[in-house]
């Protein structure tokens, strides 16, 4: 490979040969092998994409003039950690013949980056197609637009004709000939994949570079599938599909995040977390590489070379970690004090500091992000998320056994997640309950629709605040069921014996009628909640009129269901005050739930995702508040095992403890 100092860059040929002159052709053939191959520098290897991306392609780069005013000038790229870090993992893909998914800040140069990429693809791979695809029209053209100026700057020697110039559809670059001869060369195909509608827009082409943008705002999974036939050779992908997203452009993530937490089972690059080396994902650039937190450096001083290394002589904008963190955290303090919940969310999204903060969403999510994760990090760390068991019938007795099988644990899915998980309980439910001390709430899976082919059944045990023989019992989730076993049979079972194991008031959602039809044919339909009266309260002029359940086809309902899980996660459950009356401590409804799915789902809401989790919860939940004006509610202080996390420093945490908790293993005692 060649060695080529910093003086032999393109950008610093004072004098280029004339178009006549015999130095002209192996000028620029000697350019080119370099933005084809790379070559090596004191020892480092320079990538051919990053060679041609900072010396022949233009973009708008920020200047300032003397008089300390901002303008942009048309001009090469400057060189930044971003375009190390990008064009490496680019190079490293094309090597290992995988794909890359890209996700991160604002302006870590995406769309300057995507239109140079296939402009590269397109000038020197004859007979290519170079695809630009999107999920939506505007993001295109964004990018289309940068990449129909930049080819026009390219030298004379690199730039080709427009055989064909049609930016909505497909470019083709090559001669055009005196005689009216179009000679093609290449070609640059457009792809609207409109959001996921469109799943075949990709379908039927061959692509060598192939560019999917702004993963965040839409269905692509499907279309990317449909776009792998032609590049799938017999010795591996022939194509390196490049992903990209940003945070706070996530409206529709569930594809993105499909991919960026399961990159292996795509053929896509991963990288370890660096919070928690358990965890995997796709190339992840952090509020680390945010604008303002740039400064002057050197190549050689960003690899350590020594001080004589010609390395020194490329000027780089390099991130200052701690600058960053610093600006960030200032910026989300000062917005946290404002109050502003959306312009929070937002820098948070803008500005992620971990790989979870793009997937945050602004619009939709309704419940308190930050809560719900504090929650489950309580949980996860103190290794307490419930006990896991299987249910068996003997002669009309419910009994549990313990098993190895382990609940779920992602979402969304993966493809190689294992769906038949057991029932988790949080709490055993009390000898002979009373009936109506326990309410479950249901959402039951279809069967056989590719459609729901991610959801899951949903089954949560809620227990009522009560009074029995003076002892007081918190309203709380005691237990949960979320599965998709393959025979739906299955589930239906394991929800029914659930049920009856609580003995339980049930309120199902009636959308799918197979489980209320399963529960009649058992005999159970005694313990399904008939279609409840106060539905007239919040849809006074509904028509729909069924036997068992409650249906979500409005969004009235809809609305009226997420405000009763919102209310109960908000709610004050603890509150101190100082001498003076002011609150100075108040601990909310969300730490009452011990389920970390339920808590995640929370986390990733938004209107368009499956969230079966979230579905039977609050079924659930409003179906107990109905129930406590009739039935009462016991009054006081939050349950001890509760509130012993918030009242007592000096005692152990007994929520937590290895006995006498809400956790504990009470193998078979009341249950023979």
């Amino acid at each position: 490979m060649l060695n080529v100092t910093y003086d032999e860059w393109l950008i610093n040929q004072k004098r280029l040969p004339d178009k006549q002159s015999n130095e002209y052709n192996a000028f620029f053939e000697f350019h080119k092998g370099l933005m084809l191959n790379g070559f090596m520098m004191d020892g480092v290897f320079i990538n051919p994409f990053l060679y041609w991306h900072l010396n022949v392609w233009h973009t708008e780069v920020d200047m300032i003039d003397a008089r300390g005013r901002i303008y942009q000038e048309y001009a090469n790229p400057s060189l930044r950690d971003n375009e190390w870090l990008v064009t490496n993992e680019i190079e490293r893909a094309h090597n290992e013949k995988k794909g890359l998914i890209i996700l991160g800040i604002r302006r870590f140069a995406k769309s300057v980056l995507e239109a140079s990429y296939i402009a590269w693809g397109a000038t020197f791979d004859e007979n290519s197609q170079n695809i630009i695809a999107g999920l939506n029209a505007p993001d295109i053209k964004l990018i289309t637009d940068k990449l129909d100026k930049g080819l026009n700057f390219l030298p004379e020697y690199f730039r080709w004709q427009r055989v064909e110039d049609n930016w909505k559809n497909q470019v083709t670059l090559g001669i055009k000939t005196k005689a009216g001869e179009r000679i093609p060369f290449s070609q640059i195909h457009i792809r609207n994949l409109d959001e996921g509608n469109n799943e075949e827009a990709i379908a039927g082409t061959k692509p060598r570079k192939l560019i999917i943008d702004e993963i965040g705002k839409g269905s692509f999974l499907r279309g990317l599938q449909a776009a792998t036939p032609g590049f799938t050779t017999p010795f591996g992908w022939g194509c390196s599909p490049i992903l990209t997203g940003t945070g706070g452009d996530m409206k529709k993530f569930m594809d993105a995040k499909s991919l960026m937490f399961d990159v292996s089972n795509y053929n896509f690059l991963s990288y370890n977390n660096s919070d928690d080396t358990k965890r995997v994902h796709g190339l992840f650039i952090s509020n680390k590489y945010r604008m303002e937190a740039k400064e002057a450096s050197t190549l050689g001083a960003y690899l350590n070379a020594s001080s004589s290394s010609d390395l020194n002589n490329v000027k780089m904008l390099v991130s200052n970690e701690e600058l960053a963190n610093k600006i960030t955290n200032e910026n989300l303090e000062r917005l946290k004090k404002a109050g502003d919940r959306i312009a929070y969310l937002k820098e948070k999204m803008y500005y992620p500091q971990n790989v979870d903060d793009i997937f945050l969403n602004e619009d939709t999510n309704i419940f308190d992000i930050e809560a719900a994760k504090r929650q489950k990090t309580r949980l996860l760390n103190n290794e307490r998320t419930g006990t896991p068991v299987v249910l068996h019938n003997d002669e009309g007795k419910v009994y549990h056994e313990f098993t190895d099988k382990l609940p779920i644990t992602n979402f969304p899915l993966k493809s190689t997640d294992q769906k038949d998980s057991p029932i988790v309980i949080y709490e055993f439910p009390i000898e002979s309950p009373p009936y109506g001390l326990y309410v479950a709430g249901v959402d039951p899976y279809r069967q056989g629709q590719a459609k729901y082919s991610t959801s899951l059944g949903s089954v949560y045990i809620y227990k009522r605040m009560h009074e029995i023989t003076g002892e007081k019992y918190q309203d709380m989730f005691v237990a949960s069921y979320c599965a998709r076993p393959e025979k739906k049979e299955h589930w239906e079972e394991q929800a029914r014996l659930l049920i009856k194991y609580y003995n339980a008031r049930t309120l199902c959602e009636n959308d799918d009628i197979s489980f209320i039809e399963y529960m009649k044919a058992k005999g159970d339909s005694h313990y399904l909640e008939k279609q409840p009266g106060w539905l007239k309260e919040v849809i006074p002029n509904t028509t729909v009129n069924r036997e068992f359940g409650i249906h979500r086809s409005a969004q009235k309902i809809i609305d009226y269901l997420h405000s009763c899980l919102k209310k109960y996660t908000e709610d004050a459950i603890y509150v101190e005050k100082n001498e003076d009356g002011l609150v100075t401590k108040e601990v909310m409804g969300m730490s009452k739930i011990f389920d970390p799915m339920l808590l995640e789902e929370m986390i990733q809401y938004n209107d368009d995702g499956n969230f079966d989790r979230i579905i039977a919860a609050e079924l659930a939940i409003a179906q107990a508040m109905k129930m406590d004006p009739i039935f009462g509610k016991a009054g006081g202080s939050s349950d001890d095992r509760v509130m012993s996390l918030y009242k007592n420093r000096n005692k152990p945490n007994r929520l937590f403890s290895g006995s006498g908790n809400l956790f504990t293993n009470r193998k078979n005692k009341l249950f023979k």
